[in-house]
């Protein structure tokens, strides 16, 4: 009895090291071919009061689309090369900016802006014969009351005739007067178009502009007037008041800006994004697994870390705002994958966000803001042994 139970056990332990040291000798499958996503571009278009703009209209080259109910858009199978890109919509001041696709597929860039609303404000002079005034404010974004400029035009008894009427619209930039940008060492921070219901009038005297600065910004001001014949910003002369007011005289019906020195500088980091779902492991399906495309979690847009103590700080935060927008938003992104994993494959995804510390300087004066940009994506192919190991990743 004692032999029998010896050599029970000895065929037992037999068994169990023969069980133990079997392996599954199928060979192992080569890491899933990832194909490159193709360029992307996306962002969420605001008004200056951050809120979403809907049905605003994103075209570069041959690409367009339009934006939805949270004000984003996004478009994908964009060719390498450098676009310019514009945002315009029903009522607001059209945006612009150059965006760059360095390769054929891969980048996933962001651009998000702020338009400024169009907003005229029309002097109707109904007794010439004595001195007429209006005013409008331009816009500026929530908690940025420094960033606001009154702009009035006072007409002098005699200068025009009965049921004149003169348009006073702010504008912010060059394009905003559909006219090309001034030099690039001068930055136009607010100014303003002039336009008369008689387009061929003659004025008896000049009309004053005046635009409601302070003493943070008179300083370094240099006024400048459209050219339409040959389509050049001239600098003209300006006066300031004891009120710190810019103010402009002139005989003619045009557009007028209000330039400083300014420059934008930037400083590069990171930060990762999060996918729903990082890892696609097909290890005990024992059938082909179809992955289409990842989401993942990112922001775009804008914020703005100062609160302006005076104008020339308001004036950078909007020209800020205009360049970058005026809040963060996050969005779903997509990344494409298209592929089938075979049993015993995985794909394994990380991803990272640039972040830009941006900083927006006059002279002595600077505000700063985080703005979020491109998007990197990074797949990682692997496969395991068909005991469940990891035998190898890319």
């Amino acid at each position: 009895m004692k032999k029998f139970i010896m050599y029970g056990t000895f065929m037992f332990l037999c068994l169990a090291a023969s069980s133990c040291c079997h392996h599954d000798d199928r060979e192992l499958e080569e890491p899933p071919v990832i194909e490159a996503a193709p360029n992307t571009l996306a962002g969420v278009i605001t008004n200056m009061a951050g809120e979403p703009v809907v049905g605003a209209t994103v075209e570069f080259g041959s690409y367009s689309a339009k934006t939805d109910a949270n004000g984003a858009y996004s478009i994908s199978g964009i060719a390498a090369g450098e676009y310019q890109i514009t945002a315009s919509a029903d009522g607001m001041l059209p945006a612009s900016a150059s965006v760059n696709f360095t390769q054929a597929n891969d980048l996933n860039l962001l651009w998000s802006v702020s338009l400024n609303r169009k907003v005229t404000q029309d002097l109707v002079v109904t007794r010439p014969d004595t001195d007429a005034s209006g005013s409008v404010e331009s816009e500026n974004i929530p908690n940025n009351e420094q960033g606001a400029v009154d702009i009035t035009v006072d007409v002098a008894a005699n200068t025009v005739p009965k049921s004149t009427t003169i348009s006073i619209t702010p504008i912010y930039t060059e394009e905003d007067a559909q006219a090309t940008r001034a030099a690039e060492s001068e930055t136009m921070l607010i100014g303003a178009t002039l336009s008369c219901s008689d387009p061929n009038i003659t004025l008896a005297a000049p009309i004053e502009i005046k635009f409601a600065l302070d003493s943070s910004v008179t300083p370094a001001v240099t006024a400048k007037e459209y050219d339409s014949a040959t389509d050049t910003w001239n600098v003209i002369a300006h006066e300031v008041d004891a009120s710190g007011n810019v103010v402009i005289k002139t005989t003619k019906f045009t557009s007028f800006g209000i330039y400083l020195p300014v420059s934008v500088s930037t400083t590069s980091s990171s930060e990762p994004i999060t996918f729903a779902q990082a890892v696609f492991d097909n290890r005990d399906s024992g059938i082909e697994m179809p992955v289409e495309a990842a989401s993942f979690t990112f922001k775009t847009g804008t914020k703005i870390n100062t609160v302006a103590s005076n104008k020339l700080q308001g004036l950078l935060i909007e020209h800020m705002a205009r360049l970058y927008g005026s809040r963060v938003t996050e969005l779903q992104g997509s990344y494409s994958l298209n592929v089938l994993l075979k049993p015993g494959q995985g794909i394994r995804l990380t991803g990272s966000q640039t972040t830009e510390k941006i900083n927006v300087a006059s002279g002595n004066t600077s505000v700063n803001g985080t703005s979020y940009g491109a998007v990197k994506v990074t797949v990682n192919p692997f496969t395991f042994d068909h005991n469940g190991g990891a035998a190898g990743e890319l």
